[in-house]
């Protein structure tokens, strides 16, 4: 393989990872528009790597860390589910992105989230509470026996709400 031959095809490669990233932030930049499952499917599976390399990306803007992890639900793979159960679970994270996370391993692990669900069902935070309740109703049936014993002890109104609306009360 010769040399122009070998840089053009990594100079290729590279403006394709860069035109990937860049329409991945534009969709994680909406603030009316949620991308729609459509949405990402289109861009193909290099879009997860994109997904969790914003998502780990301190220096990104929070809100976009934060969609990309509700994104990640869509590209269920064992980085992502490592990365969003550890978040989910780590009670220094910041509290976007851990109510963030909690929506993405409901909506790519179902009922293999609750255990992750649950510790976030724990949290002091009531805002990360609320966001558990929320997936674990997502979650559908393998959620319930999680947020009936939460139920009987949550003392916030606006945590019992959520856990209400996601048992169907």
């Amino acid at each position: 393989m010769s040399l122009s031959f070998f840089l053009a095809a990594t100079l290729s490669v590279a403006h394709a990872d860069d035109a990937l990233r860049s329409r991945v932030i534009d969709l994680l930049s909406g603030v009316e528009y949620a991308p729609t499952a459509a949405d990402w499917a289109a861009l193909g599976n290099g879009a997860s790597t994109e997904l969790l390399a914003v998502a780990r990306d301190a220096g990104m803007n929070p809100t976009q860390r934060g969609n990309a992890l509700v994104a990640l639900g869509y590209f269920p793979g064992s980085d992502a589910r490592s990365y969003l159960s550890a978040l989910v679970r780590d009670p220094s994270a910041e509290s976007l992105l851990r109510r963030k996370a909690c929506l993405g391993l409901a909506n790519a692990y179902k009922g293999d989230a609750v255990a992750d669900l649950a510790v976030a069902l724990e949290s002091s935070d009531t805002q990360v509470r609320t966001y558990a309740a929320k997936a674990l109703g997502l979650v559908g049936s393998a959620g319930v026996a999680a947020l009936e014993a939460r139920l009987g002890k949550e003392d916030n109104a606006s945590v019992r709400d959520a856990i209400n609306h996601a048992l169907g009360k």
